[in-house]
């Protein structure tokens, strides 16, 4: 199982930093042991490309003059993750932070796209 999640990221969401929450997926600064000395700000951008061997290329297209970005990755409902990006969205026209089924982000980026 990859991941079971995707969200669909306008610019400004993309380009900023993930939350705590989401530590697992912040870059991270080791010592020369190796051990963990902090963790990094990192933004959904990077997060994208950094989880791209195991998720898949960050999915892009442009609608009404906006470009918005799809990410797959895991999140839990249990932690509080995926309330997380549902409130992203909250009082957002579609697609702006708008969480995915594989389904509706398929056929999201086919009818914005010419691929």
């Amino acid at each position: 199982m990859i991941g079971n999640i995707y969200i669909c990221l306008n610019e400004e969401t993309y380009n900023s930093e993930i939350p705590d929450l989401f530590s697992r997926y912040r870059r991270a600064e080791f010592d020369e042991e190796g051990a963990l000395v902090q963790l990094l700000p990192t933004t959904y951008a990077e997060m994208g490309e950094d989880n791209k061997r195991q998720y898949g290329r960050v999915l892009t297209f442009t609608k009404d003059g906006s470009n918005f970005y799809i990410l797959e990755f895991t999140a839990s409902w249990l932690s509080g993750e995926v309330s997380y990006l549902l409130d992203l969205g909250q009082g957002l026209a579609y697609p702006n932070n708008a969480v995915l089924t594989s389904d509706e982000a398929v056929q999201l980026v086919q009818e914005n796209t010419k691929e």
